[in-house]
């Protein structure tokens, strides 16, 4: 029950916060925020019995912090983070996995499901993938890498109105999709 007490103590404190307030007030003007979105392998050749090891990040290269919800720093197909192999002709591929996490709506209260970035600061994650998780056999690919969020301007306005997030600046579904320079990866048999 005092941990209960604490944390909101510690939301009172943030919603009476001058600063908070203040971006409370520039929630509606447009956001000088800016994120870009990089990726970067361990190497650019494979076998197919290797593991990839990918590096994502998501870095603020705007003049404003900026939040981004960390459930969209999963492997999905559609939104949050998403992983593309086509062969150099453009042609589409899968492998044996299909990268599917779906994030959970975040939870009212629970301000820390959001990652504040400055300006100037970066949030990534490294992965291990197996190659025949992401290609069925040998050759040449690229892999494209995107990121959109999962969370609506809308999402936040009815569902979390009352929470100290909703006062912040959100990297939502309204923001372009960010996409990664395409890498070139060679998988030898």
């Amino acid at each position: 029950m005092k941990k209960q007490t604490f944390v909101l103590a510690c939301l009172m404190v943030a919603a009476l916060n001058p600063s908070v307030v203040a971006q409370s007030n520039n929630a509606e003007k447009p956001s000088s925020a800016r994120l870009t979105l990089s990726v970067r392998t361990d190497r650019l050749t494979y076998r197919m019995s290797d593991k990839i090891r990918v590096q994502t990040q998501l870095l603020n290269a705007g003049t404003e912090d900026v939040y981004i919800y960390e459930w969209d720093l999963c492997w999905n197909y559609a939104r949050g983070l998403s992983m593309h192999w086509s062969t150099p002709n453009g042609k589409l591929v899968q492998g044996d996995f299909l990268f599917d996490c779906v994030p959970p709506p975040p939870k009212e209260g629970n301000v820390y499901a959001f990652i504040r970035l400055q300006p100037g600061r970066f949030y990534g994650l490294a992965d291990e993938i197996q190659v025949s998780d992401a290609v069925n056999k040998p050759g040449e690919y690229n892999l494209n890498v995107t990121y959109g969020s999962s969370i609506s301007k809308d999402f936040i306005k009815e569902f979390l109105n009352h929470d100290p997030i909703s006062a912040l600046p959100v990297w939502t579904m309204e923001q372009p999709t960010l996409k990664a320079p395409q890498l070139h990866i060679v998988i030898k048999p």
